[in-house]
């Protein structure tokens, strides 16, 4: 099997490179401890020369201090912690030293130069004398005058240079000069075991090589053919060939892959029948999305058609008004002086053709102020019913030139006597009430009745915990058809049956109601019937309770108009 083979190959290769692993860390750290050892070498005797220098340093200011010359205690002192820092460092690196020394001889049988552990004795004597020097000096005093200056120098000099007994002079210039010796020594050692390590990864290196292009050629010429007979499936299959095959037998790893490429060639051909099928349904769905689309095109001509329409009644709503008070204005200019009374008539007809002008654009402003988000509202709270027969009253005026009757509903059985209060800007909803009102009185027929009136909204404890409370209007006049019901609210847009009972009007008194009544966190609901009448109902959150001072809108008090 090539799996087999192959594994064997590439077990060979990592024992080999094992092997080659373990001789250079055998070797590296042979190597190291030789460097080692010479960076010890060499840091012992700077040490060592160090604290010789400062010794010298400590003999000259203890003559300029016999002597009273300028001998600082500062520089004493500074020189004692240098020789105690030195000491420190140098019985560190002893200590270094004698452990690998150590190592060696366990590792590699070498023997340990006697003066490494003589250097650690050293050292201990050279902590007893720096302590000694530092409280012998800190108790010189300058020579009086007919002193024995000699005496007390070899005194002195006994200090320096003896400890326990022993000659520190000598002892120090003595491993001064093996270290001296020790470190070319130890230079040559490390280079020697350099040369080693560096033939010893040469020689496992091409041997490594040598057996890594044997195995390679071996495989390489087991797995030329499978590859060749898998690369031409997959040129096949790339040319378009779901039907090619590639041939089985050898009862191998590439056996296996070739019959998986097999079933993935017949998956591709189902896959292949499938998104052709899938083709076809897309280029379906794209014909009958075009249809769509041509449907769309074709609404959206009509919605084009009727923003033409408006632009045409906006244009006779601003026209109309315009064009009578420039009539009015050119009678009035014709011909000669007229009495002053007929000037008085034309103004009062041109000033209401110029209220009528006021409030479409009036309307225009609020519509886009609306739809801009800048409608600008000052609430506060207001009694709904009081100005519920504000509007009414103002809506019987307008039901009184058109036979209308405009009817307040006495609403004490539905809501608690007292203040219906509600936070809103009084302006603002009597304008939403009034547009409803016109509505409704606009589209009755002579003759009949519009009532008005407030209707408690249930909470969760019924009418009594009332939280919402709705003005209903209800006429009987001419309707809206269903079709047209959901659109009511839409700028400048007017049903068959109110287009068909009076071609004035714009379209937009709803669309301003809604704007009005949103903004005052309530909504407006319609049903209506054809031919019986329409129902509006604007739902208002009421306030929780009527603070002190309410003010009442208008001053008016709820009440019967005909």
């Amino acid at each position: 099997m090539y799996r087999a083979r192959l594994s064997l190959a590439l077990a060979a290769l990592v024992a080999l490179v094992c092997i080659q692993a373990a001789f250079v860390y055998w070797g590296a750290n042979r190597v190291n401890d030789y460097a080692q050892h010479s960076r010890l070498a060499s840091d012992i005797q700077a040490e060592l020369l160090d604290l010789s220098a400062n010794k010298q340093r400590l003999r000259v200011w203890a003559m300029q201090r016999l002597m009273n010359t300028d001998a600082q205690p500062e520089q004493r002192e500074r020189l004692v912690a240098s020789m105690v820092a030195s000491a420190a460092n140098l019985d560190d690196l002893v200590r270094r030293d004698l452990a690998l020394w150590t190592e060696l001889v366990r590792r590699e049988g070498v023997s340990m130069p006697a003066e490494v552990p003589q250097l650690v004795g050293v050292t201990e004597l050279l902590r007893d004398n720096i302590q000694a020097v530092e409280a012998r000096l800190a108790q010189l005093v300058p020579l009086e005058q007919g002193a024995d200056f000699p005496a007390l120098w070899g005194e002195l000099t006994q200090v320096f240079d003896m400890a326990r007994g022993r000659d520190l002079r000598e002892l120090i210039n003595g491993a001064i000069a093996h270290q001296r010796a020790a470190v070319p020594v130890a230079r040559a050692a490390t280079e020697r075991g350099l040369d080693v390590l560096r033939a010893q990864a040469i020689g496992m290196a091409l041997i490594t090589l040598a057996v890594a292009v044997v195995l390679a050629l071996h495989l390489k010429g087991r797995l030329q053919r499978p590859l060749d007979r898998l690369l031409e499936g997959t040129q096949a299959l790339q040319a378009g060939a779901l039907d090619h095959r590639v041939a089985t037998g050898s009862n191998d790893e590439f056996d296996r892959v070739a019959q998986h490429f097999n079933a993935m060639a017949a998956e591709l051909q189902q896959h292949r029948a499938r998104a052709d099928a899938a083709r076809r349904g897309l280029e379906d769905a794209v014909q009958a999305r075009t249809q769509e689309l041509s449907a769309a095109h074709d609404t959206l001509q009509r919605l084009d058609q009727r923003r033409r329409q408006l632009f045409a009644d906006l244009g006779h709503e601003l026209r109309t008004p315009a064009t009578s008070i420039r009539g009015e204005a050119e009678i009035a200019l014709r011909g000669g002086d007229k009495p002053a009374d007929e000037y008085r008539q034309t103004l009062a007809r041109i000033v209401g053709g110029v209220d009528q002008l006021t409030r479409v654009i009036h309307d225009l402003l609020l519509i886009a102020k609306a739809e801009a988000d800048q409608m600008v509202m000052h609430p506060a709270p207001v009694d709904l019913r009081a100005l519920l027969g504000d509007a009414a009253e103002q809506g019987a005026a307008l039901g009184a030139a058109q036979g209308v009757q405009v009817q307040l509903l006495d609403d004490s059985g539905a809501l608690p006597i007292g203040l219906v209060t509600v936070l809103a800007d009084a302006d603002r909803l009597r304008q939403a009430l009034v547009i409803v009102l016109d509505n409704a009185v606009r589209y009755s027929a002579r003759g009949t009745t519009v009532r008005i009136g407030l209707q408690g909204m249930a909470g969760a404890s019924g009418v009594s915990g009332a939280v919402e409370v709705a003005v209903v209007v209800r006429d009987e006049g001419i309707g809206i058809d269903a079709d047209d019901l959901p659109r009511v609210f839409e700028r400048f847009v007017r049903g068959r049956r109110a287009r068909a009972h009076r071609a004035d009007g714009t379209g937009i008194g709803l669309s301003i109601a809604q704007a009005i009544v949103q903004a005052h966190q309530g909504r407006v609901d319609i049903a209506s019937v054809p031919q019986q009448g329409t129902v509006v109902r604007i739902v208002l959150p009421l306030v929780a309770a009527p603070p002190p001072g309410t003010v009442q809108a208008a001053g008016m008090q709820p009440r019967a108009l005909a």
